[in-house]
């Protein structure tokens, strides 16, 4: 028996040995490699339609593909849909499905998939907290509402490879939602038959995307593994054999993790941008955040538009901007210049738009104190961020406004979650606030100043300004960005939130992996041209 063992041993290893050499060209190609991640947690559902968190929205940007995708530069391009159509006054969009598209099970995919994604969406049964995008179709509020059946809303099935959708009012952004994931496909008969357990395990979800889930290819708190799409219909094929989720593991040092190969990409501090460039890494950079001085506009004394006005014509910009933190950028603008308005950067359709400060702060000043019925500015506490950087700057601002007021500012230093909770919850007076914009939609940053708002940085509350915000969603492109502009300065001379200076996130990758797209600030990644060479 032992030396049958031994022969079968010597066998096997043969055999191996043959293969090796035989296929090793083969095995070294991009499309035998795995990309390696390492997520937060367990994605709390791959149901594409009410899906919210980070690890979710990553997961289905790859295992998913809607009407229209992103190529790398986050431009339009055909996804599952090889064509469409837009009508003359902007409301009618008709889209023609690629050949033979199928499921991940091998199943057709038709246009009435599409059409149940988006109805399941928008649907008041559902509970979506991500379609809001899509309440531009028509009727598709009051089907929300539960006012209407579908049959009322503006989706419509021409045949099974064509879907016309019409919109109550031109959506320059329109073609941009439909490649977030409420609205991507869903097939009614699977999604029945998974008994409210649809998106919650690998085997109860199917595919359209570049890559799928197997059986046992999701373990909870382990790995989630998302295998090739043997059935993926589109133009192009994507280029790694996988890509393996790490869930949860923890990574000490991200850069010497992607060094070793225990992760291929990830998002790294400022303070490890050197130690990446060192070892040569692939590195992008994102707008993450847009801090400025934020104003409680309910406070009994910043309600105040004259104060607030005077204290702001006060600063020298200059003067404080020498100390702003490390890899940030000084800011002038509310919306950042990255972001795009119908296809087209918004910076450049729109130009600047800035602060203006009064002529006489000094008399406007006490004109303000005088409305109030006080004769001296009292004393004022101002919230940042505790890390010692962004402190330099707060002080120079505290001795800027100490010197015009003859008052006494304060700092609290917080964390940055303590200090966006004190600000939801209005329970401040002046703040350095974070602005989170790694959104590419310029609407949507223009929206948090909204009275409805969950994060108002400002506690603003003005009818005109939600006048000005619900028109840029009833016009057609060309007067919504005179909408947004007229947002834009609406915030600005309202003094409700004043720029100072954008910070960074940064995605690296290792130096041998390359064609990894990094979407929304590095929180959604697209691996379909991920290619991975030996060193």
């Amino acid at each position: 028996m032992k030396l049958y063992k031994k022969t079968l041993a010597s066998i096997l290893a043969l055999i191996l040995c043959i293969g090796f050499f035989g296929c090793s060209k083969k095995n070294n190609a991009p499309e035998s490699k795995t990309i390696n991640y390492n997520i937060s947690s367990d994605p709390d559902t791959l149901d594409p339609q009410i899906a919210d968190d980070e690890p979710s929205r990553l997961i289905i940007r790859n295992i998913f593909e809607g009407l229209v995708r992103l190529d790398k530069n986050d431009s339009l391009s055909p996804g599952a849909a090889e064509s469409w159509d837009i009508s003359d006054d902007l409301l009618t969009y008709t889209f023609r499905l690629r050949d033979g598209l199928k499921w991940s099970d091998s199943s057709a995919l038709t246009a009435d998939d599409f059409r149940y994604g988006i109805l399941r969406a928008l649907s008041p049964q559902t509970g979506s907290s991500t379609s809001g995008k899509l309440l531009c179709i028509k009727n598709a509020e009051d089907y929300h509402a539960g006012k209407v059946n579908e049959d009322k809303t503006g989706i419509t099935v021409k045949d099974k490879k064509t879907i016309e959708i019409r919109l109550d009012h031109p959506d320059p952004e329109f073609l941009y939602t439909l490649t977030t994931p409420p609205a991507m496909p869903c097939s009614k008969a699977f999604f029945e038959a998974s008994v409210g357990q649809y998106g919650r395990t690998d085997e109860k979800i199917l595919c359209n995307g570049a890559f799928m889930l197997k059986k046992n290819n999701w373990v909870d708190n382990e790995y989630i593994f998302l295998s090739k799409n043997t059935n993926y219909c589109g133009k192009n094929k994507p280029v790694p054999a996988g890509v393996n989720l790490t869930i949860g593991k923890e990574l000490n040092d991200i850069c010497e993790a992607i060094n070793s190969g225990e992760t291929d990409c990830g998002v790294i501090s400022t303070d490890k941008v050197s130690k990446a460039n060192e070892y040569s890494m692939h590195l992008e950079s994102f707008p993450d955040k847009l801090w400025g001085i934020s104003f409680n506009t309910g406070n009994d004394i910043l309600r105040n538009l004259k104060i607030r006005s005077s204290l702001l014509s006060s600063i020298d910009k200059s003067y404080i901007m020498k100390d702003i933190p490390e890899y940030c950028d000084q800011a002038d603008n509310i919306i950042p210049e990255f972001t795009k308005f119908n296809g087209k950067s918004y910076r450049e359709i729109a130009g600047d738009i800035t602060y203006k400060p009064i002529k006489d702060k000094n008399k406007v000043l006490k004109q303000g104190l005088k409305e109030l019925d006080i004769t001296v500015m009292p004393n004022l506490t101002i919230l940042c961020p505790e890390d010692q950087q962004d402190q330099a700057f707060v002080n120079d601002l505290i001795e800027t406004w100490n010197k015009f007021t003859g008052a006494y500012f304060n700092k609290k230093p917080l964390s940055v979650n303590e200090l966006k909770s004190r600000i939801q919850n209005g329970s401040f007076q002046i703040a350095i606030c974070p602005l989170y914009v790694n959104e590419t939609d310029p609407v949507s940053i223009a929206e948090s100043f909204c009275s409805d708002s969950k994060y108002n940085p400002s506690a603003f509350s003005s009818e005109e300004y939600d006048s000005i915000i619900d028109g840029i969603h009833k016009n057609d492109s060309s007067e919504s960005a005179g909408l947004l502009k007229k947002a834009e300065s609406f915030i600005l001379e309202n003094a409700a939130f004043y720029p100072l200076y954008t910070e960074y996130k940064y995605c690296a990758s290792a130096k041998n992996i390359t064609g990894i797209i990094f979407r929304q600030s590095g929180t959604e990644i697209d691996f379909f041209n991920a290619t991975k060479r030996e060193d």
